[in-house]
């Protein structure tokens, strides 16, 4: 609004043959006030933006939290399926069966979804072990 003020005065003050009209005036004003006003919604557009972007980047920080506890959690509480493996091999019990909970799959498929990705070598998870390992996998998933 300030720019829009200093324009119409600026005008004003302008030394000509002719005093500007007020038509003059009127249209250097509002040419004026839309240039802050756009300038005003192009800010606005700039800080929701960022404001996503920063949303988007602590929901990628969750996920990964998440992940770094599933991981530690499989490791303390399976070793023998957790030995010589490596962190994304971990990672992939989670991120490969989220999408099985997320499509509505029941305990069955994606407890042996589980099973099928917690072996390791000839360390196979039971059932039971299984069906743990995924109530992990679902709360990382939430």
């Amino acid at each position: 609004m300030a720019a829009a003020v200093a324009a119409v005065g600026a005008l004003a003050g302008c030394s000509s043959d002719e005093a500007p009209t007020d038509d003059a005036v009127r249209s250097s004003a509002n040419a004026a006030v839309t240039s802050v006003q756009q300038q005003a919604e192009g800010a606005v557009s700039s800080v929701q933006s960022a404001a996503s972007s920063a949303a988007g980047s602590v929901g990628n920080l969750i996920d990964e939290a998440k992940l770094d506890v599933f991981v530690a959690a499989f490791r303390a509480g399976y070793p023998a399926l957790s030995a010589d493996r490596e962190t994304a091999s971990i990672e992939a019990i989670v991120t490969q069966t989220c999408p099985l909970i997320e499509g509505g799959a029941d305990d069955q498929e994606v407890n042996a979804k589980v099973g099928e990705l917690a072996t390791n070598g000839s360390s196979v998870p039971g059932d039971d072990q299984a069906a743990r390992i995924a109530q992990l996998v679902r709360v990382a998933c939430a």
